[in-house]
């Protein structure tokens, strides 16, 4: 696992706490990533759950079932992911029908910059030099 430092891991923290409950992206209403969304994702085994994810080479399929959890009904994206999850490829294709290659380039570059925030959740903060051994991390 990635270390950073606990000073970025709390600017990036913060930077994603305030973002808005979610947002439109190509036309798509997009909740944020979340402790539960990375959950989620990591019970796929989609690689975008973690903060080691290129973005430069990410294929179709992991961007489909992300954009899916992020957009798609949540009550469906649960029901489906735990219930029935041989249904997870079916459910987020035709999801995706109505996402064109250059809305999905919008997404994509949207995406990149969440990817900071995924990589803080993901790293074991560690104290700046300059930080003292004793001193309690913010919060």
């Amino acid at each position: 696992m990635p270390t950073i430092s606990i000073s970025t891991r709390e600017d990036e923290n913060n930077r994603s706490m305030v973002q808005p409950s979610t947002r439109t992206e190509a036309g798509l209403s997009l909740r944020p990533i979340s402790l539960g969304s990375l959950e989620i994702l990591r019970q796929l085994g989609n690689p975008l759950a973690s903060g080691d994810a290129d973005m430069s080479n990410i294929d179709t399929h992991t961007l489909t079932e992300f954009i899916w959890v992020h957009a798609a009904p949540l009550d469906e994206v649960v029901e489906t992911v735990y219930n029935a999850p041989g249904q997870v490829n079916r459910k987020a294709a035709l999801f995706a029908m109505n996402i064109s290659p250059a809305e999905l380039r919008t997404i994509t570059s949207s995406l990149s910059a969440d990817q900071a925030a995924v990589q803080a959740a993901s790293a074991i903060p560690q104290p700046e030099e300059h930080d003292s051994p004793n001193e309690l991390a913010p919060r």
